[in-house]
């Protein structure tokens, strides 16, 4: 979106405590041209982003020029808002190793008034031991029966799958588990088997086979929703973008 503010008339901001007064483009002022366009489908094309598609590249694939890249960002409210989609290797490092990097533990809890125990113990921030090693608890859901926990002196790489208890540093609540997986392979939500419908693990109804979503999975599929965008005609680009123009002052 390198251009996208160039036609923006400038007006004065005070910024903070400061008394004088600095010229800046008025980001204020959003023109709804484009996504007027959005709904009149004779004036775009849906275009499914491919990995490694960058927003200069697709722009010169489309329109013979770089320069129109931050349209799509304005067609598309999605990527607007959560940025364009990494392509699926990228996706998989940021999985493991920013956004789900810990260790999560599913309980072997399977009914409320379990769960309603759990939720009374192990508080965020508390420390406790996994496999002779001290960890501290990250988060829990009570919802999913899950517990994630991270580490100040061991590698996002240590293994604690084989470990079956945790409990507090003095011994208190030991608590079993079913098993120990990297966070990223932790469960986002369940669904049930046959649908996308998000189910109630301790409440489901009748006929319903519930199927674990993974965080990673979770990420991938988000990251995936970003790549179906409208685009703006080839033939109309020119006619679009001197409308823009005109509406925001610009020349």
């Amino acid at each position: 979106m390198s251009n996208y503010f160039e036609n923006f008339q400038k007006v004065l901001y005070l910024f903070g405590n400061e008394i004088t007064p600095v010229a800046m483009q008025n980001i204020s002022k959003y023109v709804n041209l484009l996504d007027e366009i959005g709904d009149q489908i004779s004036a775009y094309i849906e275009y499914e982003i491919k990995d490694f598609d960058r927003p200069d590249t697709l722009s010169y694939s489309l329109y013979n020029s770089s320069k129109y890249d931050w349209t799509f960002f304005l067609m598309n409210p999605r990527i607007r808002e959560q940025g364009w989609p990494l392509p699926l290797q990228d996706v998989y490092k940021k999985g493991l190793t920013s956004l789900y990097k810990d260790w999560t533990s599913k309980l072997d809890i399977s009914t409320a008034d379990s769960a309603a125990e759990f939720a009374k113990i192990y508080p965020v921030g508390q420390e406790v031991i996994l496999g002779g090693k001290f960890l501290y608890v990250k988060s829990k859901n009570v919802q999913l029966g899950e517990i994630t926990f991270y580490s100040k002196n061991y590698s996002p790489d240590s293994d604690f799958s084989g470990n079956t208890f945790v409990q507090y540093t003095d011994g208190e609540y030991p608590l079993t588990l079913q098993s120990t997986v990297r966070e990223a392979f932790g469960t986002n939500y369940y669904r049930t088997v046959d649908s996308d419908k998000v189910m109630d693990l301790y409440f489901p109804k009748e006929g319903e086979v519930p199927l674990a979503v993974t965080n990673l999975e979770y990420l991938i599929a988000e990251n995936d929703k970003l790549k179906n965008i409208r685009v703006i005609k080839a033939d109309l680009i020119e006619q679009v973008i001197g409308s823009f123009r005109s509406q925001i002052g610009g020349k």
